[in-house]
C-alpha cells in the first residue's frame, strides 16, 4: 500500500472568498510539500499537476493567482534546471475584503449638496500628484500606441485579461535558450495582451505552450544556425510578441529548410495551426 501524504492547511484557506476551487488545490498541494521548520517549498510543476490532478498550465495559471491574492512569493522562474521556489504566507483577509458589508453610502444620504467640493485634498494626491505624472504617463502611452500599433497598457490588474505571468513561465520552460526575461514593463504587457486579444483561440495557455514548441522546432530561432561574421540569432519574449515577428513566425517564415522544401509540408502546417495552435 502506497504511503498517505496529507497537508495541514491553514482554516484562513476556507475563509478566503477570492480562492477558486482550482487555487485552493494547488495551494493545498504546496501545503504538503512543506515541513514543519519552514514557509519554503520547491516542487516542480509537473510534481503539483501530478499530485492535484490538474495540467502544467493550470498549475502556472494558479500560482501567479496566489501570488496576486498574497498567498505565495516566487524566487525563480523555474524550467529544465531547477524548480521554482515558492514561499508560503497568509494574507490578512481583513485588507484583502475591497468592500464592507455595511456599504460604502451611509443610510444619512448619498451626495453632498457641496459636490465634488466634498471631495478632501488628501484624495486628489493620490490619484493627479502635484509633479504631473499623471499626464506624462498619458502621453508616454498615446506615443506607445503609435509606434508599437497595439493598445495602451491597462493600469488595473483585475481589468487585465492576458496571464501574463503564466505565459512567461511557458516561454522559459519550452524555449530555455532565448533571452530570461528580467523586466515585463507596460510596453511589453501591451503587445503581449494584445497578441492575446486578437484571436479567441489565443486565450489559452494549451495555445501558447504548442506555439512556443512550434518556435523550438526552428534551428534559426533556437541559435541554432549562425552565419560567418555574424552571432547566431537569439531570441526574446518581445521580439515574439512583436506584431511583424509574431506573423511571420505563424506564416511559418523560419522553419527549417528541408521541412519547407517538402511539398507536403506547408499543408501539414497548416492543419497544425488550424487545428491546434
Amino acid at each position: 500500500m502506497a504511503t498517505a501524504i496529507f497537508s495541514i492547511v491553514p482554516v484562513e484557506v476556507w475563509a478566503d472568498k477570492r480562492l477558486t476551487l482550482k487555487q485552493m488545490r494547488v495551494l493545498g498541494v504546496l501545503f504538503s510539500f512543506r515541513n514543519k521548520n519552514t514557509d519554503i517549498v520547491w516542487p516542480s510543476r509537473a510534481q503539483i499537476a501530478e499530485r492535484c490532478g490538474m495540467s502544467v498550465c493550470h498549475v502556472s495559471t494558479a500560482t501567479t493567482d496566489l501570488e496576486r491574492l498574497g498567498w505565495l512569493r516566487k524566487d525563480g522562474k523555474g524550467g529544465h534546471s531547477k524548480s521554482t521556489r515558492y514561499a508560503i504566507t497568509v494574507p490578512d483577509l481583513i485588507d484583502a475584503e475591497t468592500v464592507p458589508e455595511t456599504g460604502t453610502v451611509p443610510n444619512y444620504g448619498t451626495v453632498p449638496k457641496s459636490g465634488t467640493g466634498g471631495v478632501p485634498e488628501s484624495g486628489t494626491r493620490l490619484r493627479v500628484p502635484e509633479s504631473g505624472t499623471g499626464k506624462e504617463q498619458t502621453i508616454e502611452q498615446t506615443s506607445e500606441q503609435t509606434k508599437v500599433g497595439d493598445e495602451p497598457p491597462v493600469s488595473s490588474k483585475a481589468a487585465d485579461p492576458c496571464p501574463h505571468q503564466a505565459i512567461m513561465d511557458l516561454y522559459h520552460e519550452i524555449l530555455p535558450t532565448g533571452r530570461h526575461v528580467r523586466s515585463w514593463n507596460d510596453t511589453r504587457k501591451a503587445k503581449l495582451r494584445a497578441r492575446w486579444k486578437e484571436e479567441a483561440k489565443r486565450q489559452s495557455l494549451d495555445w501558447w505552450a504548442k506555439f512556443f514548441g512550434y518556435i523550438a522546432e526552428s534551428d534559426f530561432l533556437t541559435g541554432k544556425t549562425s552565419t560567418p561574421g555574424r552571432r547566431p540569432f537569439e531570441i526574446d519574449l518581445e521580439w515574439i510578441v512583436t506584431p511583424s515577428n509574431f506573423v511571420k513566425i505563424l506564416e511559418g517564415k523560419y522553419e527549417n529548410e528541408p521541412a519547407a522544401a517538402t511539398p507536403s509540408v506547408p499543408a501539414q502546417r497548416e492543419a497544425m495551426f488550424r487545428g491546434c495552435i
